[in-house]
């Protein structure tokens, strides 16, 4: 993520990333023998992910009384093709691809709040990420922290915990949705 993040304007995206990534992968560990092919099966599997398994209930709950947008670094086809593989219906994805900055920039956030018509105060930044959650706040956003150990890996995410007060910390995204549903003073639905 660090070749993306808070970029102006790149001629590139995530998905040129992954494949960079990958390919230098390959060179450091000798895998030269892979054909092009196969070099394309193993990056496009990015496009071929499954959603954490609490997710897509929690979503269609928090759906049935608020808007749900993908506010994301990633490229708009990735969106789509895991969100399409995994049955989930967004009301908007904004992808800083779009925007054309990416996120931790101010004017990311902004442009994402003006174009759903919103004020930002209006908005609850959902994220594992403290980085993202940090940025949002300072441009007015609500936040909530999910927690996601498995996120990074075997080794855990490099920043697990939240490291300012946000106005939700949860373990998973279904006590997100019930936090929420309570906050808002509507009955916990779709689960």
């Amino acid at each position: 993520m660090a070749a993306i993040v808070g970029l102006d304007r790149p001629t590139f995206n995530m998905d040129d990333v992954h494949r960079l990534t990958l390919d230098e992968s390959l060179t450091h560990f000798g895998l030269q023998a892979l054909t092009p092919a196969q070099r394309h099966d193993i990056w496009r599997a990015w496009h071929e992910l499954d959603a954490w398994p609490d997710f897509p209930a929690a979503m269609a709950a928090l759906r049935e009384v608020l808007p749900v947008v993908s506010f994301t670094m990633l490229p708009t086809s990735l969106v789509i093709d895991v969100s399409r593989r995994n049955g989930l219906t967004w009301d908007a994805v904004i992808s800083c691809e779009m925007i054309g900055v990416y996120k931790p920039r101010a004017e990311a956030y902004e442009t994402a709040a003006r174009w759903l018509a919103l004020s930002p105060s209006e908005i609850l930044m959902v994220a594992c990420h403290n980085f993202d959650l940090n940025a949002a706040h300072a441009a007015g956003y609500r936040t909530a922290f999910v927690r996601r150990p498995d996120e990074w890996g075997p080794e855990g995410p490099p920043h697990p915990h939240p490291n300012m007060d946000y106005d939700f910390v949860e373990d998973g995204f279904e006590a997100l949705s019930s936090s929420v549903m309570r906050a808002l003073g509507e009955p916990e639905t779709g689960q």
